[in-house]
């Protein structure tokens, strides 16, 4: 059962959930109806989505929703440094999830190839393929952690500061420190200014961190995820 929206900031609006599995029909029907609808406009359409355990109940509804599937690109957030086959791979769960029954025929855009040897490599040549879509992305999906990181742009990542610039490359690396592996993941402004923005959250403590996230919506650095406030966003949550 959905609870009554709450307005948190102006534009940005919360979707409570009593269940996850009525936040990820609600939440998939509303975003097969955006790609649907820049289907419809220009032909073709831009999903970001995030990793993790939280977004795969999400994935694996809406994979199931009737969209033009082959028009779609799939673009994950952000990439450890890890090898393709690694269960922290981002890109191997959205295969085993979401690319699966009619969402198959949609496109998935690595961040990281195999012929990448380094992550420099890798968000340079990542890059340049995402240039090749139009952008700003239709909708983009983010995560969150308790430290208020979101993609892999976290608050210890010595490379946050050009991550954050208006000016950025697409893909930018980061090394946070909290971490046991480098990142690849697209910059702030890549993320930013989606046809649709959603932050998927689930559980008590992502609750708790969303109250110190809207506290102080301008502490950008302290919070990454900070950033995304000063837009259009509507927050998903549930238990």
């Amino acid at each position: 059962m959905r609870m009554p929206e709450q307005t948190l900031l102006p534009g940005v609006g919360l979707r409570a959930f009593d269940d996850y599995g009525a936040l990820c029909g609600d939440l998939a029907e509303q975003v097969a109806g955006c790609l649907r609808e820049s289907i419809r406009e220009r032909g073709k359409a831009v999903l970001v989505v995030s990793g993790g355990s939280t977004p795969v109940g999400f994935f694996q509804v809406l994979a199931g929703l009737e969209v033009a599937w082959a028009r779609v690109t799939v673009v994950p957030s952000d990439e450890r440094w890890v090898a393709a086959d690694d269960d922290q791979r981002n890109s191997r769960m959205i295969r085993q999830y979401l690319l699966q029954g009619p969402a198959a025929e949609a496109r998935l855009l690595e961040l990281a190839e195999k012929e990448d040897q380094t992550p420099e490599q890798a968000a340079a040549n990542a890059s340049q393929r995402l240039d090749e879509l139009p952008w700003p992305a239709d909708v983009v999906v983010l995560g969150m952690g308790d430290d208020g990181h979101t993609a892999s742009l976290f608050p210890d990542a010595p490379e946050l500061p050009g991550a954050m610039a208006p000016d950025s490359t697409a893909v930018v690396v980061t090394s946070p420190g909290s971490q046991s592996t480098r990142r690849v993941t697209l910059s702030a402004r890549m993320l930013a200014g989606a046809r649709m923005t959603v932050l998927l959250i689930r559980g008590s403590s992502k609750r708790d961190s969303l109250d110190r996230v809207i506290e102080e919506p301008l502490a950008i650095g302290p919070m990454p995820v900070r950033y995304f406030l000063h837009q259009p966003m509507t927050v998903f949550w549930s238990p």
